[in-house]
């Protein structure tokens, strides 16, 4: 796998790594809010809607776009080991 190199901040965009919004946004409630820097709390297929808009026009301007989601499974089904290591750090800082 190849490092992060970046040499410039205004450069051309080549890769980004992203999220879809998910499941997650279900968990929010008014009193976390102001904390995670919402107006309000998102309405998920608007916000998934959004979100493919926005990485469809990432890559029609030649950007790849990988998914967070995608490379931690890539890792995993690579390095078994670290599953167990992994989820028990998951659960810990999930609290």
């Amino acid at each position: 796998m190849q490092g992060v190199n970046v040499k410039s901040e205004i450069g051309n965009l080549k890769k980004v790594i992203l999220h879809r919004p998910g499941d997650e946004l279900l968990n929010l409630t008014p009193n976390t809010l102001e904390e995670l820097l919402f107006d309000d709390i998102p309405f998920l297929p608007v916000a998934q809607e959004e979100h493919d808009a926005f990485a469809n026009i990432l890559r029609a301007e030649g950007v790849e776009v990988v998914y967070l989601e995608d490379l931690m499974a890539e890792v995993i089904d690579a390095n078994p080991e670290l599953r167990e290591q992994f989820l028990d750090q998951w659960i810990y800082e999930a609290g």
